[in-house]
């Protein structure tokens, strides 16, 4: 599955594509043997270009919670599920070396939500112990099944439900991108797997920028209003979308 994924370089974003696995497996190594319900998720289609993105409401400990209530921040969301071995702990381990790496002002402006892929056993306070061992600001959200294969839609998850043999347990194999979201709700940016947690960072402060930035030309007078736009990393509005082909 191709994905856009982008570089911040030097002053700007050079745009780079990928090829990323569309199954991270997450049981235990590889499963031996299982029966693969992709047809449940429709993971056998690829999609015909990048997500969409979009609002949803899912279910914390706290009550609903909205991607709308956090207009104003960037947020940092990923999904995966509370019983994965491998691929979500080594993710949400980069995701919290991201996150030691802000400032306490940069931090106050982030938000990162965890959505279950495994809403069966992943109820809101599951989720809250299980993202305890990682960056309290982490907020775990889950969902019916509709709910959740809906919000999966939108980002472009690919996920289906790996039965382990001789067990009554099971496995939820799945893609594995970090989507980096603007203050304004807009998916901007897609990480593979295993993207360095200072890179993730530097497109969260390279958003950070861009909102402060449009806060001052908005309040500069006409002489300064060149001087605001010019220059350095440009804003989200006259720079091309990163997640567009």
């Amino acid at each position: 599955m191709s994905r856009w994924f982008c570089d911040p370089g030097s002053g700007s974003f050079a745009l780079v594509l990928l090829m990323l696995i569309t199954v991270a497996g997450c049981a235990s190594g590889a499963p031996k043997a299982g029966v693969q319900r992709a047809e449940e998720r429709g993971s056998a289609e690829e999609p015909s270009g990048p997500p969409p993105g979009g609002d949803f409401t899912l279910r914390s400990p706290r009550g609903p919670v909205s991607l709308h209530d956090f207009r104003g921040k960037v947020v940092l969301l990923f999904f995966g599920y509370a019983s994965c071995p491998d691929v979500c702990p080594t993710s949400l381990a980069f995701l919290t070396k991201t996150l030691n790496s802000l400032n306490e002002k940069e931090l106050a402006q982030v938000q990162p939500l965890f959505v279950t892929l495994d809403p069966t056993r992943d109820d809101a306070a599951k989720l809250a112990e299980y993202l305890r061992f990682f960056h309290p600001r982490f907020i775990g959200l889950t969902g019916t099944e509709e709910e959740i294969a809906e919000v999966a839609r939108l980002y472009g998850v690919k996920y289906y439900r790996v039965e382990m043999e001789g067990s009554s347990d099971y496995a939820i194999n799945h893609s594995a991108a970090i989507y980096l979201i603007t203050q304004d709700g807009t998916l901007r940016f897609l990480f593979p797997h295993g993207t360095s947690p200072a890179l993730v960072a530097k497109a969260i402060r390279y958003l950070l920028q861009g909102s402060r930035k449009e806060r001052k030309s908005s309040t500069a007078g006409p002489n300064d209003a060149g001087s605001a736009a010019g220059g350095g990393v440009r804003s989200r509005n006259d720079h091309p979308a990163p997640v567009a082909p």
